[in-house]
């Protein structure tokens, strides 16, 4: 069980701050011998904090994802992440090697979910950008299991997602994705989980690339009563490098790139309907990875980010 821990307070806390905040991030930055090369890539830890009666207790426990398992199973890390890029152990046969390499083609992402807790109906999950999230009990921070948000009865077909989704007033969840690689045509997707858990997830609408094999990286998203707001930044992955990183030998985090050429777009929620800038026509449109907000105002659509 998770360790428990009475906080030694430096300021009062109202009374009426009742709860526990649940959050994520890396916590462990070496398996073995081996060590992670980027801060995005520590295994996961989840940590709570419950405010009761003017006190604050502390836990916190690593997510055992199958990142997790595998790592501590083999002593060493054998999970690549955003950074880190892993190779076949060298005491495998070279048919096993060969394997490993084609399995590569279509990269098969961590489920190393530290970036966010989001919740999807009435449970609760740790989140990264990829389409493994991982349930977990929000009071004993055990985790539940993994679950595929195109392989579970959710059926979304896309291989990244947000961390960051939005959430109605009636307890639905908003979120978008990204259909890259052996999912039919390339495509950002805006889906739906309602709140209900005896109705399923549905797709709200798809959004084309722009570029087939450069979309857009994107870590969040706006929303308003009646819109999604998405940009379509010039930061961008390239397809034909995250396909080949293993062969060359570099990390997933080489394939991101931005383009100076690209000033970026700002498609609506409906496909092949962009939303006009009021960027000068030789500015580029900022890359950024947090949505403050956005609201309606008239004729416009104010986007703070």
């Amino acid at each position: 069980p998770a360790h428990i821990y009475k906080t030694k307070i430096w300021w009062s806390v109202p009374p009426w701050l009742q709860g526990t905040l649940v959050r994520n991030g890396p916590g462990l930055f070496s398996v073995g011998n081996s060590e992670y090369n980027h801060w995005f890539d520590g295994l996961s830890l989840i940590h709570s904090f419950t405010f009761h009666n003017g006190e604050v207790t502390y836990r916190s426990k690593y997510l055992k994802s199958e990142t997790y398992k595998s790592n501590t199973k083999a002593d060493r890390i054998v999970v690549s992440e955003f950074g880190t890029m892993v190779y076949p152990d060298p005491c495998k046969n070279i048919f096993a090697r060969t394997m490993t390499h084609f399995r590569n083609i279509v990269p098969n992402f961590t489920d190393n979910n530290l970036i966010n807790i989001i919740r999807y109906g009435q449970d609760y999950y740790a989140s990264s950008e990829v389409n493994y999230i991982n349930q977990i009990d929000p009071l004993t921070l055990e985790t539940v299991g993994r679950v595929s948000l195109y392989t579970s009865k959710n059926h979304i077909a896309l291989n990244l997602a947000t961390a960051h989704p939005h959430y109605d007033k009636d307890g639905n969840t908003f979120n978008m994705g990204t259909a890259i690689i052996g999912l039919g045509r390339p495509k950002y997707i805006i889906f739906k989980v309602p709140a209900n858990a005896s109705e399923s997830s549905k797709v709200l609408t798809t959004i084309p690339f722009r570029s087939a094999l450069y979309p857009s990286y994107f870590h969040s998203f706006g929303m308003t009563e009646n819109y999604i707001v998405f940009v379509e930044q010039s930061f961008k992955l390239d397809i034909v490098k995250l396909a080949t990183a293993y062969f060359r030998g570099v990390n997933w985090g080489s394939c991101l790139k931005f383009d100076e050429k690209d000033r970026g777009a700002l498609p609506a929620s409906s496909p092949g309907l962009y939303l006009k800038s009021s960027l000068p026509e030789t500015s580029t449109l900022p890359c950024a990875s947090h949505t403050d907000s956005a609201q309606k105002q008239q004729n416009d659509m104010i986007y703070d980010s």
